[in-house]
Parts: structure tokens; sequence; C-alpha cells
């Protein structure tokens, strides 16, 4: 059940809550938000992504939002898929569908989704394209303790009426009715009709048609009270601040949107949590953060170059603890990194704030003397420790090339190169100290553009080509995988040859968030092109290599403000 107090009487029409992109310009993302992002990916793909291929052939539909002002205050998670959006969605969404072999054509998109509505007696091109309206929708409350009984509700924007009915009718006469013993009842004037299941394995279902939507449901009991939302005797869910403040970090021009009560699901976690099954008391102490949560929200868009998925997620900073308040504080962008990425490269990583997460995490495990004892070991604290010396940056980056073992390198922002080269010296020892070699043994060095770099070569790495070179110069320690590596990217830096003059980069970074504390970006192009010059037992098939041939990059973005964290991964399509 949804938590939130802070509700403003219903009004007449729905307020969605939300503000033109692009989202206000942030700063870094807090360490314990990528946790859920996946989680909510995956919720709201149930819905939107899944919508999709109908929006694509529906493009004669008037737009009718009806279902936002339905959804009931005490509900949690509301996912809505717009299958008439505006007409810049359209024309991308059409573009990036028919990207891919099996919808080419609108022809083939509706044989895609008959086939997908075969179970049910249904033809989607029959018997639901002439009534589907402008949204579908899926409403429900929480309920950790057994996901099987969470109360949910499915909604179908109906453009006619009577058309709709006659497909709810067929559904009960046909072999989906049959598992039911059926009955109607009126609730202020609507009619809603019950299925009690004729064998165990089924669980009950209602449905009715409210205000021009089809509405289907876990309980006539959850019918009335969306009948009661939208006739104004309850609260909106789309009225509460926390939904408003949440939506409003997302794309207002969308194709579908997603959002979780940040209040319910806290209080359903804790419930959890406090069962000796779970985490248990000293796991609790690491989520107190969480209290501060009020919601998260997910958006799908698309563009004229593939398609974007959003996350928000909106906290009370008053109820941040200190340290992750300063985290959302903080300004960091990872721009410096950029600069020393090769312009071939295929895939990177580049972060702000690394120092500031190294103290936070040493803050909260030094205690332990085993880890202190480590950190000591390896260099990175003690009386010649580097910490002192990061100034935050830190940077990934892979290359294929044409060789089976790719090439890379690290790259970690420092103020003192003489500090950077003993720290990375003290790695190597402690390396080759591990594979039993003497001390200096394949120890190489040589001088590039005036640097000089240092290179480690054992048999005991078991890799032919691997040389891990080290060097330091210009704010930025550097790993790299081989000598040559080294160079490549020593050129990066010095005649400006970077990643940014990439023009693959360059057209996901466009549609990608402006500013981010974090990017990883990934030359899909590359890589499948690389996978396809695999030997023939490790090659990708050709139908798998043609679903993804229209593929080009993905880039995620991640920025943060004061309480609150964006996300967005962009898909580059061809």
């Amino acid at each position: 059940m949804n938590h939130e107090g802070d509700l403003t009487p219903p009004q007449p029409e729905p307020v969605p809550g939300a503000v033109s992109q692009p989202p206000p310009a942030l700063s870094s993302s807090p360490s314990w938000f990528p946790r859920y992002r996946l989680a909510v990916f995956s919720a709201a793909g149930v819905v939107l992504v899944g919508a999709i291929a109908v929006a694509a052939v529906l493009a004669v539909a008037k737009p009718n939002p009806s279902i936002e002002k339905m959804v009931p205050a005490t509900h949690d998670v509301l996912l809505i898929a717009n299958l008439n959006p505006s007409l810049a969605q359209k024309v991308n969404l059409l573009r990036a569908v028919h990207s891919f072999p099996d919808t080419k054509t609108d022809a083939a998109i509706s044989t895609k989704l008959d086939e997908a509505f075969k179970d049910t007696g249904l033809s989607f091109t029959n018997d639901v394209q002439s009534w589907l309206g402008g949204e579908v929708g899926v409403s429900g409350q929480l309920n950790f303790e057994n996901s099987a009984d969470s109360p949910f509700a499915l909604f179908a924007a109906s453009r006619d009426d009577t058309k709709a009915k006659a497909v709810l009718a067929k559904l009960r006469s046909g072999s989906f009715g049959k598992k039911y013993t059926w009955k109607d009842e009126t609730y202020n004037g609507i009619t809603i009709t019950s299925g009690t299941p004729t064998a165990t394995s089924v669980k009950p279902v209602a449905y009715s048609l409210v205000d021009h939507v089809v509405v289907a449901a876990s309980s006539a009991a959850m019918i009335h009270e969306i009948i009661d939302t939208d006739q104004g005797r309850s609260a909106r869910m789309v009225d509460s601040a926390d939904f408003k403040a949440t939506m409003k970090l997302l794309p207002s021009d969308r194709l579908g949107m997603g959002y979780t009560a940040g209040k319910s699901l806290v209080a359903s976690a804790k419930k959890q949590m406090a069962k000796p099954s779970t985490l248990g008391l000293p796991a609790l102490k690491t989520l107190d953060d969480l209290n501060a949560l009020q919601g998260i929200g997910a958006a799908v868009s698309a563009t004229g170059t593939g398609v974007a998925f959003d996350v928000a997620v909106k906290l009370d900073v008053n109820r941040l603890s200190p340290a992750t308040r300063q985290a959302f504080n903080a300004t960091g962008r990872p721009d410096a990194v950029l600069r020393w990425i090769p312009k071939t490269s295929d895939g990177f990583l580049a972060i702000s704030n690394l120092d500031k997460s190294i103290k936070t995490l040493l803050d909260q495990y030094g205690s332990d003397a085993s880890v202190k004892a480590s950190a000591d070991a390896v260099g990175l604290t003690g009386p010649q420790g580097i910490l002192p010396h990061l100034t935050g940056d830190l940077g990934v980056e892979v290359e294929l090339g044409n060789n089976s073992i790719p090439s890379g390198a690290i790259l970690i922002g420092t103020n003192d190169s003489a500090a950077m080269n003993a720290f990375f010296g003290k790695l190597v020892g402690l390396a080759a100290a591990t594979g039993q070699q003497k001390p200096g043994a394949g120890i190489t060095r040589t001088t590039y553009r005036g640097t000089v770099i240092t290179s480690w070569t054992s048999s005991s790495l078991g890799v032919p080509g691997l040389a891990p070179s080290y060097a330091a110069l210009d704010g930025m320690g550097i790993v790299a995988s081989s000598p040559a590596e080294m160079r490549a990217v020593i050129d990066a830096h010095a005649a400006g040859s970077n990643i940014t003059a990439n023009p693959t980069y360059q057209a996901a970074s466009a549609a990608s968030l402006t500013k981010p504390a974090g990017i990883m970006f990934v030359n899909l192009e590359r890589v499948v092109s690389a996978l396809e010059k695999l030997p023939t037992s490790s090659s990708i098939d050709t139908k798998t290599a043609a679903y993804l041939a229209p593929l080009k990059a993905l880039m995620l973005t991640a920025t943060s403000q004061p309480g609150a964290a964006v996300e967005r991964f962009f898909i580059a399509i061809k």
C-alpha cells in the first residue's frame, strides 16, 4: 500500500507531473542507486517495451490520456504505454522498429501481435486494433511477502466502447471464460463482471468498462476503488507530491512511463529485511538512506537516432545521511578522462569522485584490521599512500582491434605523478612476487613523447602479447595492456585524436544526458563485427547477427542533484 501522506484533492483533469526535456542539470550519482536500476527497467519493460510494436500500428488513434486519473493513491506501482505519442515520437519509433528483421513493415508487426494474442482466442487485427485507444497500462500494490497475491489492475483505453464490450463478451464465452463462473454487479452505475475460478490453479478476475477504459483486475474490490478514484471520491496517485516530484525529472515527450512509490517500496523492503532469513541487522545499516526515498520513475522515448530509457530516483534530501548528501552535492565530471581515451576505442567507462568513493568505503569498513592492512599493503593508504593524491577521475577503455585478445588501459587522475609512479611500481612488485619472479626481472623502460613508460613481462601472465605498462603525466596515471596501447593513450591526449572525435560516440552522446558524472559507452557495431569474425564454434549464428546488425552503440550516462538522481540508457540504431 502506498504510504504517501501528502495528497492534494483530486482535480478534474489528470496532472501527469512531467516537464519537457532536458532534465535539470545534475552532478554525481549516489553509490546505492545502481542496485535498483535493473529492477526498475525490468518492470517497466513488461508494459512499455512490449507496447512499442502496438504503438507502431496505431497511427490513426486519437490521443486520449485517461488512465492516469483512474489510478488510486493507494497503489504503489504504475506503468503506462502511450500508443499514440507525438508525431516526432511516432516517426522515430517507426524508424527504430522497422530496422529489425521481423518488424520491417507494419504488416509484419501486426502478424507478430496476432501471434501474441493467439492463446487468448483473439486476433489483434480483427478483435482489438479497431477499438484500442491511446494508452494501455497496469497498476498495483506491492506485496513482497507473497508477490502472487499483489493486487493489480490492467487498463486499455477504448475509442469504441461497443467493440470493446464485444471483445470482453467473446473472452467470457471462449476458452478463457470457461475457466470461471461469472456474475455481474452494479457499482455506482457501472457494471462489473467477476469471475470465480473453477480450478484452484487459476486466480480470480474481474473486468469492467470505466469511463471509456477497459479495466481488468484481480478483484471486484479493486475495480470499486478505481471507479471511486475516477469519479472523484478517492485520491489519485498522480496528485501525490512524490509522484509529481519524481516524474518532473523525466522527459515529458515519451512513449511510456513507470513509477514506483518510494515510501511503499521502503516499507515493504524493511518488512522483508526484518526476517531472520534476510540481510539481518548489520546489512540494514547500509540502507539507512532508503528512508529518504520518495519515488522511482522511468520513461521510454525515441529519438531520430535510437531509443532512450530514463530512470529517476527522487529522495528527501533532509533525510539523507551526511555522506550521501555530500555525494549528491559533488560536482565532478569525467571530461578530463575523455581526453585520454583513443578515438579507436570500442568501449569505455569514465567516472568522477573515485577518491570520495574510496574514502566512503574505508570509513565504512576501515575499522576492520584486515581491510586496513590490505589498503596499506597495496599502497592505497599509509604514510606514502596514493589516496591523498587522487583527483577523483577514473577511466577504463578497451579496443578489440584485429586480435583475439583486446587491448585496453586504466586511467586514474592524480595531482602527483611521482607518487602515482611509485604506487604503480609497488603493484608490479607485488604481482611479480606472487608469480615468484625476482624483483626487477622482466622490467623494461622506454621513453615516448618525453614520458618514461615502464613495462613488465612475465610468463606467469599466461597471455601472449600482454605486457602491463605504466606511466604518469599531465595529471593522469595510466596502466595499459602493452607499450603500444600506452602510446595510443598518450597520443590521444597529446594530439587530440580522442574518443570525442569519434562519430559514433558523438551521435550517442548527443542523445544522452548533458554534463554527466559517469559515462559508459560501447560501440556495438564494432563488437558485433568482432563476434562474427570469431572461429565458427564461437561465432554468433546468422539469425542472431541479423537482429544485432541494426544496433550501432549504447551509452549509459548518470547525473544527480541534491535529492535526485537520473540515469539514461541510450541505444543507437542505424
